[in-house]
């Protein structure tokens, strides 16, 4: 359907349990590269450099996980673009589809951020 032109869906043979560890993991990635992208102890890529890795780390997101779910990553991603299909007239189907995938894309990027977060608060040193 043209709905998944807008917000993200899985792909048909994607399980939801599935699809929440993809869209987990793939926030998680990104978290964890955008701290070691960023990190001040880190030697800096520069100011060409760092755009560059970061066009880099999404493609290479995109390529990984982008088949299973599309890759939201964030819930702003799908859940806009969502709610835009559903008031233009797409129905409730764009919340019911793929049994109620809808709300994977919001919180599987909260639980990912969590555990791509929590390798670098724990293993950073502290101290200044």
């Amino acid at each position: 359907t043209t709905q998944s032109n807008f917000a993200t869906y899985p792909s048909d043979d994607i399980s939801n349990y599935t699809a929440f560890y993809t869209e987990a993991l793939a926030t998680g990635m990104l978290l964890l590269c955008i701290y070691a992208i960023t990190d001040q102890n880190n030697r800096s890529p520069g100011t060409v450099g760092t755009p560059f890795a970061f066009a880099l780390m999404i493609m290479a997101l995109g390529m990984s996980f982008g088949m299973n779910t599309g890759y939201a990553m964030n819930p702003a991603r799908d859940f806009g673009p969502r709610l835009l299909t559903y008031v233009v007239g797409y129905g409730s189907k764009v919340w019911t589809a793929d049994h109620y995938y809808f709300w994977i894309p919001i919180v599987a990027p909260l639980a990912g951020g969590v555990i791509g977060a929590a390798p670098i608060t724990h293993t950073t040193n502290k101290e200044e």
